[in-house]
């Protein structure tokens, strides 16, 4: 399949130099390098966050529930200075 891409004219000069040092082409280093990128990506695994939720208000000391967030930053801060 043809297709085309809008490149950096450096890169294409970079990709060029390089295929004529490996005495390669162009197109055999972008598909190279097109294909271990997906190669890599397969073998990523997705990053998933732990789950830390709290049993939420029902698991705050009674004498703190009711309290504003204002209050309760308030609270957070007292005798720390």
């Amino acid at each position: 399949m043809k297709t085309t891409f809008d490149l950096p004219e450096p890169l294409v000069r970079a990709v060029k130099k390089l295929a004529r040092e490996r005495g390669t082409t162009a197109r055999a280093i972008v598909q190279q390098s097109l294909t271990r990128t997906l190669e890599e990506q397969d073998k990523t695994t997705p990053f998933v966050l732990k789950d830390a939720s709290t049993a939420g208000w029902q698991a705050m000391d009674p004498e703190f529930r009711g309290l504003s967030l204002h209050e309760l930053v308030l609270q957070s801060y007292d005798g720390r200075g």
